[in-house]
């Protein structure tokens, strides 16, 4: 959809964009066509987050995806079903909704204009069990998010964000969006970024909590040396015990340590 047809259909509605549900519609139709080229083949089902007036929804459809789709606004929600009655469209907030009441789950993969101000909870949805079937998720976010998503090598833009998706998904950034894209305009850039789940899985479930509850310690301060943040949930003895077994300079500060390093400090954690 470009600018005239999103208008066109707001008024329809009588509605107005409500910024508290992130609500930028996409008027770009390049913009869609790159993120449906980016997904490419599915084998299954596709998921669409948010599909607001449907402009992703769109050049999904018409390339052929089995689509479903969850949108929090019942207006649109109503609007969509009628405008494409082919998708299995359900309305409700993804975070709190059971995948399973979609049509199509499993999904195969997931393509959405995210909201930002539910954008890193999404994610790390998408890395729950729930939803192990999802191959890949080609997905909007803020730039500065994105960039943090995809960041494994270090500085300030390493962290929680990319080490928690980090044993499931490899992350990649397509390309970015300007203000101009959206309607209206947010007042930041965007970036669309391709998540493909990992063949070899690096870590198990059991594992896999205990580096998250290291890598959230970890980062608790990033001003502060790692032993110092793990103390606060592990303990100083324990705390040093795993770094030491890991080989990992107490001393260092979290964003100078390597994923692989966080993975084999869940190894030798004592819970």
């Amino acid at each position: 959809m470009n600018i005239s047809q999103t208008r066109q259909a707001l008024n329809e509605l009588e509605l107005r964009p409500d910024k508290s549900k992130g609500q930028n519609f996409l008027v770009n139709p390049l913009a869609v066509r790159r993120i449906v080229n980016a997904l490419g083949e599915v084998s299954g089902t596709v998921l669409e987050i948010g599909p607001g007036l449907g402009a992703l929804t769109n050049g999904l459809v018409r390339a052929g995806h089995n689509l479903s789709a969850i949108e929090l606004s019942e207006p649109m929600s109503e609007w969509l079903k009628r405008e494409y009655p082919g998708v299995g469209l359900v309305t409700g907030d993804f975070l709190s909704v059971d995948p399973r009441s979609i049509p199509g789950y499993p999904f195969s993969a997931v393509a959405s204009n995210l909201p930002y101000n539910i954008s890193s909870q999404t994610v790390f949805t998408l890395c729950e069990p729930q939803f192990d079937e999802v191959e890949k998720a080609v997905l909007m976010f803020q730039k500065e998010m994105a960039t943090r998503l995809a960041c494994l090598d270090g500085g300030r833009n390493y962290g929680r964000l990319s080490l928690l998706v980090w044993p499931w998904f490899t992350v990649e950034k397509l390309f970015d969006l300007n203000p101009g894209d959206f309607m209206p305009r947010p007042n930041v850039d965007s970036s669309v970024v391709i998540l493909k789940r990992r063949k070899d899985m690096l870590l198990n479930r059991d594992e896999y909590a205990i580096f998250a509850r290291i890598v959230r310690a970890a980062f608790s301060g990033r001003r502060k040396k790692v032993i110092n943040c793990l103390t606060r949930v592990f303990g100083k003895t324990d705390s040093m015990a795993m770094l030491e077994a890991a080989n990992i300079d107490p001393d260092l500060r979290a964003e100078r340590i390597e994923p692989e390093k966080f993975a084999e400090l869940a190894g030798k954690a004592k819970v």
